[in-house]
């Protein structure tokens, strides 16, 4: 788990930046976030799952678990419906327009679940690839939490990628 109550932070030309050691004077280096369950500075991130320096990853994504059971009965159920109701519409000659309005908002619920799902996810995470395997670099269920993460490895990676150009 990070210690982030052992660095000082200063202000610097609008960048926040810590000191290894606070009793001692030396290098800073710009730290983007420096929560209770994260550190990302410019050279790396420091989470619950490890330390990892950005030059040693080579892809970082994000991943979404929707993991909502109601929401996914309700689609099962919505599927059911109208196979039952096209079924029985074709067995006994009923209404076309019955049977497409009925799918209409059987597609209707199912993009509104679909896009909640992307809006709220249950779950949330980084992963990277390093030396070609998968690994798990910072998870949360708090989105807030998570945005500020992601924005801020998005900053520290793009700052390394201009100290290299």
């Amino acid at each position: 788990m990070p210690t982030a109550g052992v660095y000082r932070t200063l202000e610097s030309e609008g960048a926040v930046s810590m000191a290894v050691h606070a009793e001692k004077p030396g290098p800073t280096r710009a730290v983007y976030y420096p929560g209770p369950r994260a550190i990302v500075t410019g050279d790396y991130i420091e989470s619950a799952e490890g330390h990892f320096r950005f030059d040693d990853l080579d892809v970082i994504d994000r991943v979404f678990v929707n993991a909502y059971p109601a929401t996914h009965t309700a689609l099962f159920t919505g599927v059911v419906e109208l196979l039952l109701g096209a079924a029985l519409a074709a067995a006994s000659g009923g209404s076309l327009a019955l049977l497409g309005s009925g799918c209409i908002a059987g597609l209707g619920m199912a993009a509104a679940v679909l896009y909640d799902g992307r809006q709220n996810p249950r779950w949330m995470a980084l992963r990277a690839l390093r030396n070609g395997r998968e690994i798990l670099v910072f998870q949360s269920r708090d989105q807030s939490e998570f945005g500020a993460v992601r924005r801020a490895v998005i900053r520290a990676v793009e700052a390394s990628r201009g100290r290299r150009l």
